[in-house]
């Protein structure tokens, strides 16, 4: 009896054994990416996520006109943060030049379905006039997810929109916010949070789309936490760590505090804004005795130090100001900066007494895309392009008070899923803005340009 016991005890051992080897022979592999971060002269960041039996990833990489001038980057992953995402910084590279690059784990080459290729950006400063180019931006991502969505009609619509974005030509891609859409089973915990981020990285759709371009994203609610989340939120370090290991932005707030950044590129500025993390409550009220109450917060002191700052030293021909929520919509119904009025004067006065030209306001959120055009608050009219939602259900405003605007440009309220692509073009002095709308599969809606002549 003794010796069958023992029998019983080494068998059960070997297989434990057995396991335990099948486990750790199991290949690393990508989770997520590679996906293209931010893009500069001489550098670029690559990001990617990994198993966590990945010890080594090396980036091999070569201009496209030169195979033979090989380098390679290694790193070492370090997962004791909790994430298991890298970003790579290929630098010393040429301004101007394509390059190619392949992926390996430890000594394995991973093939992946798509061109791993990108171009550093060009040195045309004190040498010739301003390059065009292009971006896409959209805002509110929602994919499905039946075990932890809201019962009844699904809120997420087919992803094949990602597809006619990744057809679309452009330079860079300014995610605008709501880019994952955190949900209820996710926002009320550490574990949920880190979830929905990693399973909208990993989805299908997005890699191809992600790797053929730079990448550049802020956050609003759906990113950061609960519905109309501000400061209150108590897992806000958690959201700020998530944005921060899944984005590949250049920078984040200050003093790890907000994810609030700038974009150079060719001749303009694209000022970032966090309007969750230093937010006041909406429920406060707007004013106090007919006065703005100087209690309810928008950006926070910092931040806003920090947008009138950049805007005083920019010589950017457009200032693009891109913030999760509307700016100017005197009528909105919902979340909006003219609900800040403390904050909303202080920005509109600051450009006008500083004669700041140039502004335009980007923004998402609302479901619907539409164009704002607003006299008489800068001394000249200052533009809100909103642009939702990519794949988040619509909000129908046909029977709410803003359906009929006195600020909406005529024909560009869009009520379906749709995506934009915003162009800068023209010589210098004449240089103009190109708004282009596009709906799930690619067919243009609606387009529209200003002049930087307009915004002087």
């Amino acid at each position: 009896m003794k010796i069958i016991m023992n029998t019983k005890k080494f068998t059960t051992f070997c297989i434990v054994i057995l396991f335990t080897n099948l486990c750790f022979a199991q290949k690393p592999q990508i989770i997520a990416g590679p996906m293209l971060g931010y893009v500069e002269h001489r550098e670029v960041e690559l990001w990617l996520e990994v198993s966590r039996n990945t010890p080594r990833v090396t980036i091999v990489f070569h201009p496209t006109n030169n195979p033979k001038l090989i380098r390679k980057i290694e790193k070492y992953p370090d997962f004791s943060n909790g994430f298991t995402t890298l970003k790579i910084v290929l630098d010393n590279l040429e301004p101007g030049l394509e390059y190619e690059y392949e992926v390996y784990l430890i000594e394995d080459k991973i093939l992946m379905p798509f061109e791993t290729k990108f171009a550093t950006k060009k040195l045309w400063e004190w040498r010739e006039p301003a390059p065009e180019f292009s971006l896409l931006f959209g805002s509110c991502v929602y994919i499905n997810d039946s075990a932890y969505d809201r019962p009844g009609k699904p809120y997420g619509s087919s992803l094949k929109i990602l597809n006619s974005m990744e057809n679309i030509k452009s330079d860079f891609i300014l995610w605008g916010g709501d880019n994952v859409y955190l949900r209820e089973a996710d926002y009320s915990s550490e574990s949920g949070i880190k979830y929905r981020y990693r399973k909208n990285f990993a989805t299908t759709e997005f890699q191809k789309l992600r790797a053929s371009r730079a990448n550049y994203a802020l956050w609003d609610d759906h990113d950061y936490g609960n519905n109309d989340g501000d400061a209150t939120f108590e897992l806000a370090n958690v959201s700020y760590d998530c944005f921060k290991n899944y984005w590949a932005n250049k920078t984040f707030g200050e003093e790890g505090k907000g994810i609030y950044t700038k974009i150079k590129w060719a001749d303009c500025e694209f000022l970032l804004l966090d309007a969750r993390t230093f937010r006041s409550p909406n429920d406060l009220p707007d004013s106090i005795h007919g006065k703005p109450n100087v209690e309810k917060n928008f950006l926070g002191d910092k931040q806003m130090l920090w947008l009138k700052n950049n805007l005083v030293a920019s010589k950017a021909t457009f200032k693009f100001i891109v913030n999760g929520g509307q700016v100017l919509n005197p009528i909105a119904d919902k979340e909006c900066w003219q609900h800040y009025p403390k904050e909303y004067f202080e920005l509109t006065n600051f450009i006008k007494d500083n004669a700041i030209s140039g502004i335009v306001f980007l923004t998402g959120d609302r479901h619907f895309t539409e164009m704002q055009k607003v006299k008489n608050i800068a001394k000249y009219p200052l533009y809100d392009f909103t642009c939702s939602s990519i794949t988040s259900g619509i909000y129908d405003i046909s029977k709410k008070k803003e359906f009929i605007s006195p600020t909406r440009v005529e024909g560009s309220l869009l009520m379906e899923n749709n995506f934009s692509k915003i162009s800068v073009t023209g010589a210098k002095n004449n240089r103009k803005i190109i708004f282009e709308t596009f709906g799930v599969d690619g067919t243009k809606k609606w387009n529209f340009e200003v002049n930087e002549n307009e915004l002087k």
